[in-house]
């Protein structure tokens, strides 16, 4: 069987394909031509901004040499048994107390872990949070979302190139940068993720990484946790669409583009993990 990443490929060579041929059934020669500037731009903006650029943006530095917190033995500890390959693990240097991860179509994938998270997190706690994230990566884990995140990517890439030569700007200060596509983009960005990334989908993570650790209130206790420090110490800078990677939603109350929420909300996360809410 082709592995996902694969598959992914194969679908963006077929699509430049498909351009190809509608272009030249409207237009002929001239149809082709402007076919073959559609494909080229397609896999121009999946190849440099098909990734998430959660990890740049956030700064997050590869775990290498000395491991304190024993996160390799937990990491693959789980992938061995949900049958994932290793993750590269990140650490981002902030107090807020966080975690997400990233699923690319043609690296390794990713988990990234706080600093604050492994300096407040007890080992339970610790091993919880991994649980959880092993299990969003599982379920990133096919074609489906290599797809609809690559293209969302794709989007949100292509609307920062256009806001950065929009006219205005080059005359305004940098707190007052226009993103006239970048609105235009967002809605149609999440519009594809939700396609893959739906809230049943964070519900059956949930519940899967309670059997992995056989203790439901361990991982609710977790979520509701991080769901409250996201209130009070939220990330910034966090990428447009790229907070469903996280456990929570790490921008808690200051969260932009409500109408398109990236989570359920935590009464129902807890409602369905332990039959009963507040914990």
């Amino acid at each position: 069987m082709l592995p996902n990443s694969t598959k992914v490929w194969i679908f963006i060579l077929i699509s430049s394909l498909a351009l190809l041929a509608l272009g030249y059934e409207v237009g002929e020669r001239l149809g082709l031509l402007v076919g073959f500037f559609l494909a080229i731009s397609l896999n121009f903006f999946v190849f440099f901004h098909g990734d998430s650029p959660v990890l740049v943006a956030l700064e997050a530095q590869e775990l290498k040499g000395q491991d304190p917190w024993g996160l390799r033995d937990l990491i693959n500890k789980y992938a061995d048994h949900l049958g994932l390959p290793y993750p590269d693990i990140y650490v981002i240097p902030t107090k807020s107390q966080t975690a997400f991860c990233v699923n690319r179509s043609w690296r390794k994938s990713s988990l990234a872990i706080s600093e604050g998270l492994l300096g407040k997190f007890n080992r339970d706690d610790l091993e919880a949070v991994v649980s959880l994230q092993m299990c969003s990566l599982k379920s990133m884990d096919s074609f489906l979302f290599g797809v609809t995140n690559t293209l969302a990517n794709a989007l949100m890439g292509l609307g920062n190139i256009l806001d950065h030569f929009w006219p205005p700007n080059y005359f305004l200060l940098r707190s007052q940068k226009q993103r006239p596509f970048l609105k235009i983009f967002t809605p149609l960005s999440w519009s594809l993720i939700k396609l893959s990334s739906s809230h049943r989908s964070i519900y059956q993570n949930d519940l899967l990484a309670a059997e992995l650790i056989h203790d439901r209130f361990r991982v609710a206790e977790v979520i509701w946790r991080l769901d409250g420090l996201a209130q009070t110490q939220p990330l910034r800078n966090i990428p447009n669409g790229a907070s469903h990677l996280f456990i929570v939603n790490p921008e808690g109350f200051s969260a932009k583009h409500l109408f398109l929420k990236s989570h359920p909300s935590i009464r129902d996360r807890l409602q369905r993990l332990m039959g009963y809410y507040p914990i």
